[in-house]
């Protein structure tokens, strides 16, 4: 196996185009990164503009990732985005391989088990990526060490396949269960729903906005949806702690912030809402107008 190549000031992900399923290659949903892994827009020459798992128009065919990443040295890996219109999920075991002799965690080596999909070593060679199918899969899910996204995201590729390789299967059944032990569904109050018709995607809003989420709470007070998070202001905080900051959304459609922090203590879901809101992309105007390459 491949190791990433790394120096004093800069890490190169390995990539090996022969072992990335034909099927993941077509189609204009190819990014590239830095070594931050912040993604970015495949250009030949190796110019830098930020990408977005969002917005097409900064996704180009897997051929110029490729050579993007081949011809430039500043470029870190090559990733392929989860669009919206797909049925593809991935999902994302951190922590969970031994570098040095291959072997998974048990917990991880049962989720591959379970799902017996395309699966590949992470860029940190420390954990792994499995792709598959699983149409039915709406929203994403994310704790400590596991993340499972349907849509709008970009995982970094490296090729590196986990054992003998395996085509990009239909998971639909086996995510159903793995979800349902891993995530397991809060209970709800039977009190009859007034509030707003329309709900705010909570997890979306954090996901988009690069809002680091630690954990999902459950029961806080009468909160329908919690979580703890990266307050967007923790450098303020006594020694940066990142500790003591919650999200959420309560049963009548209300959302709120809370930060234990006295640095914090005036701030509201207003405030934090314009703060996470107010992220740009850079990258290419609209289809049609011409095509950075």
């Amino acid at each position: 196996m491949d190791t990433p190549t790394i120096t004093a000031e800069f890490v190169r992900f390995p990539h090996q185009p022969e072992n990335v399923p034909a099927e993941l290659k077509s189609g204009e949903r190819w990014v590239t990164c830095d070594e931050h892994k912040v993604p970015l827009i495949p250009i030949r020459s190796g110019a830098v503009f930020a990408a977005s798992s969002t917005n097409p128009d900064t996704w180009r065919d897997y051929e110029t990732a490729l050579r993007t990443w081949q011809e430039n040295e500043h470029i870190a890996g090559v990733g392929r985005v989860i669009a919206d219109s797909e049925p593809y999920v991935g999902v994302d075991l951190d922590d969970c391989l031994d570098a040095e002799t291959g072997e998974l965690a048990p917990w991880a080596a049962a989720i591959v088990e379970e799902m017996r999909t395309y699966t590949e070593v992470s860029p940190s060679l420390s954990g792994i990526k499995l792709w598959a199918v699983a149409p039915d899969l709406k929203r994403s899910y994310k704790k400590p060490g596991l993340e499972i996204y349907p849509h709008s995201r970009y995982f970094t590729l490296t090729g590196l396949t986990l054992g003998v390789p395996r085509p990009v299967r239909d998971v639909s059944e086996a995510i159903v269960a793995i979800v349902e032990r891993e995530f397991p569904r809060v209970e709800r109050r039977n009190a009859e729903y007034t509030g707003p018709q329309k709900k705010l995607d909570l997890f979306d809003l954090l996901e988009r906005a690069g809002v680091e989420i630690f954990s999902e709470i459950h029961h806080e007070r009468t909160a329908e949806l919690a979580f703890s998070v990266r307050c967007p202001w923790y450098e303020e905080h006594t020694d940066g702690d990142t500790s003591g900051t919650r999200v959420g959304r309560y049963e009548n459609g209300a959302l709120f912030y809370r930060c234990e922090h006295a640095h914090c203590g005036h701030r509201r879901w207003q405030e934090f809402r314009r703060h996470v809101e107010a992220t740009v992309y850079l990258g290419r105007g609209r289809r049609g107008r011409g095509r950075l390459r």
